[in-house]
């Protein structure tokens, strides 16, 4: 469909193409991709499912993701960290934050260790429901899991203690 002059595409040029559907939100294109991949003998791989879980989740489809997720391990693609951080951080932009957390720790019982994105994701998600208890519990869990805390974690931090009038707490 694309690929003329002998050119022959491989998984990380149809990731590209996809990733660049994706944002535009075209999805019977990105539909098409996937079955001209298929039509190529190329196989999605797990960059591929996380583009898709990724914008998805984006969207507001988080179960669409989570679906995506399902088929990657049924066609025998482990997801990552980032596949996962996806995940979280759509379950977190919706509100979901019990979903959310159900999916950190099904990464551990997947042998994956959460990093400082699927922490911020959370906190993220903790301080716009003004949950500060909890925000303060997991940033001390990060700490205390020797994880460094980035400038995301901090202005998320700030910002979040703000919003509820902890200004002191901020310092």
């Amino acid at each position: 469909m694309v690929f003329h002059n002998g050119i022959l595409p491989d998984v990380v040029i149809y990731n590209s193409l996809i990733h660049g559907l994706c944002n535009l939100c075209c999805w019977d294109e990105v539909d098409k991709m996937l079955k001209e991949m298929e039509q190529q003998s190329i196989s999605p791989d797990v960059h591929t499912f996380t583009i898709l879980v990724d914008a998805h989740c984006k969207e507001g489809k988080v179960e669409e993701a989570k679906s995506v997720i399902n088929l990657m391990i049924q066609r025998g693609k482990d997801p990552n960290v980032v596949t996962y951080n996806s995940l979280i951080d759509g379950y977190c932009l919706r509100g979901e934050m019990r979903k959310a957390k159900e999916v950190f720790y099904s990464m551990g019982f997947r042998g994956l260790v959460p990093n400082i994105v699927t922490y911020n994701s959370l906190l993220n998600g903790y301080c716009k429901r003004l949950k500060m208890e909890k925000t303060m519990h997991l940033f001390n869990e990060i700490t205390k899991k020797g994880i460094k805390p980035d400038v995301i974690t901090y202005n998320t931090m700030i910002h979040g203690l703000f919003r509820v009038g902890r200004c002191k707490d901020a310092d």
